[in-house]
């Protein structure tokens, strides 16, 4: 029988008897105590499973809560399931190769597979990718090369960029390309979809930036809430949205409690941490009139303003 197998074994003996031997696993799989050992350090170092010796009892148990092979089967299948909606945007992977997801098809149990076509994975809105031009970016990030690009800012206007690849990301739909501006001396953004031609320079970059700086980098740039000078927001979510959002992880540092108003009666308060406050207006107007942004000030009038800005636009008579 396969190592898998013994794994499985090993984790269901534990959970449902609370101990493990090696003599027990050996028995039962005829093969050697060297070999079910070799499994146990296998389940404590590739798959981080808390296991121990226990001395008294002469066999193994968990120190910790772990059910990583207690829902197996169905994790590996919704795994297979997010993969192949992912394929299906070339934005998202744009070069995976298809037989990469026909062998993870195979780990997938044979009842189980009458079930792919009984769930689904919507992917939001994005921007298609030109591999093409990706391609070339990406040489000039392997070879450590300068890219002249003409790159068009968001009312179409292209001007002529000298610069130097660093990194990419894939951010809300989006490909960016994180790059080294050779004539503003200082790291820029650059969106992929912007950039209208890439032209490969024979001259190497000024200036490669370690992976430190990068990340730093990339904390400060991307994301609501990551970064370096966040402050704490607070929302409230009325219902029925509030059912909703209760529900979610927002933040790992987040505090939600909930309270009644006498006007919109119950809802949930959400407070954690924001570092671009732009990023997070957008995703409270998506909630129209369930959701409020209390605290703090400036955010709360940033919020207001927004929502004055497009009703003076749309609903005043002109």
């Amino acid at each position: 029988m396969s190592q898998s197998e013994r794994l499985q074994y090993i984790d269901t003996a534990i959970r449902e008897k609370g101990i493990v031997t090696v003599k027990e696993v050996a028995q039962k799989f005829e093969v050697s105590p060297r070999t079910v050992k070799r499994d146990i350090e296998y389940l404590r170092e590739r798959i981080n499973a808390p296991v121990e010796y226990v001395t008294h009892k002469k066999g193994y148990c968990y120190s910790l809560p772990f059910d990583y092979f207690t829902y197996k089967n169905e994790r590996i299948l919704l795994f297979y399931i997010f993969l192949t909606k992912l394929i299906e945007s070339p934005t998202h992977f744009p070069f995976i190769d298809k037989s990469i997801i026909h062998s993870i098809k195979k780990y997938v149990k044979a009842q189980y597979l009458p079930l792919i076509s009984k769930i689904s994975y919507e992917i939001e809105e994005w921007e298609e990718l030109n591999i093409a031009l990706f391609s070339k970016l990406f040489a000039a990030l392997r070879d450590n090369v300068i890219v002249t690009i003409q790159y068009a800012d968001a009312k179409g206007a292209a001007t002529k960029r000298d610069i130097s690849p660093q990194h990419f990301i894939h951010y809300e739909g989006r490909w960016y390309c994180i790059a080294y501006d050779e004539h503003k001396k200082q790291l820029r953004t650059f969106l992929l979809s912007r950039i209208k031609d890439a032209t490969l320079q024979n001259k190497k970059q000024s200036k490669v930036l370690s992976n430190d700086e990068l990340q730093k980098y990339i904390g400060s740039t991307y994301g609501i809430y990551k970064g370096s000078s966040g402050q704490k927001v607070c929302i409230r979510f009325y219902e029925p949205v509030s059912n909703i959002v209760k529900k979610q992880v927002w933040h790992p540092q987040q505090t939600m409690s909930q309270g009644s108003d006498k006007m919109y009666g119950n809802y949930i308060e959400l407070v954690l941490p924001v570092y671009h406050p732009q990023e997070l207006l957008g995703k409270i107007l998506r909630y129209g009139k369930h959701a409020e942004i209390v605290s703090p000030k400036e955010i709360r009038q940033q919020w207001l303003d927004a929502i004055n800005e497009a009703y003076t636009r749309f609903c005043q008579k002109k």
